[in-house]
């Protein structure tokens, strides 16, 4: 019995171990006070933020959360950004920058879930080399219409072409109310990222070329089951 209390003991730290390499967090203000956060192969460094006219947005009640789900790795904010009023507008800018040391990023899905009441609601989001604002690679723009994401649309994918080790991304987010009382709010933002070959599509010459060789193939096999029972 004491074995098998000490085995088990061993499995659940184990356990708890692996749960704390694959996820890690810290407050938006400390990370823009100097702050990295790590995952995987994955460091992220270079957090600011910009931050004018918001009713409810605090950077120390900002979590933002790096984790890794199915060999996939995701940066997370999650906290109240909210505008609430009557003929108003409210923007938040956030800056940071991925670095990979495993294998170059070639693509980078972004997803939030807010609401808008009688407002307006926008993610614009850019993806440079070198520096903020620096040699655009990928940009991508969501609005009132994807207010809760998934189910993925093509403009939640920003395709890095040529793929990079080195990103750094500005997610710049609207908040709008026209004469009525409006609230429009952001509870997460999310970005996952993908690295290593970008998989290549097939090329629809290529597979309609290898379905017209079917009928042939299957007739090559007949006359070679033929000759081997004759």
């Amino acid at each position: 019995m004491k074995l098998r209390n000490i085995v088990v003991f061993g499995v659940a730290v184990a356990m708890a171990a692996m749960i704390q390499t694959v996820h890690a967090s810290l407050s938006l203000a400390q990370l823009a006070s100097g702050g990295t956060i790590s995952i995987g192969d994955k460091t992220f460094s270079g957090f600011s933020y910009t931050e004018s006219g918001l009713t409810s947005f605090d950077a120390a009640n900002i979590t933002v959360t790096a984790y890794q789900n199915d060999g996939v790795d995701y940066l997370t904010w999650s906290g109240n950004i909210s505008l609430v009023g009557v003929n108003a507008t409210a923007d938040l800018k956030l800056n940071y920058i991925v670095t990979a040391s495993a294998g170059a990023i070639y693509m980078i899905d972004q997803a939030y879930t807010g609401s808008a009441q009688n407002g307006l609601l926008s993610v614009d989001e850019t993806v440079a080399t070198g520096s903020f604002g620096g040699t655009v690679v990928a940009y991508s723009h969501l609005s009132t219409g994807d207010l809760s994401d998934p189910p993925a649309e093509a403009n939640d994918l920003l395709n890095i072409i040529p793929p990079q080790s080195s990103l750094y991304v500005t997610k710049d987010i609207l908040l709008g109310v026209g004469s009525a009382v409006g609230l429009i709010s952001i509870t997460q933002v999310t970005q996952s990222f993908h690295q290593g070959p970008a998989p290549v599509p097939e090329s629809p010459t290529v597979i309609a070329g290898a379905l017209l060789l079917l009928p042939f193939a299957a007739s090559t096999f007949r006359i070679l089951r033929k000759k081997r029972t004759v």
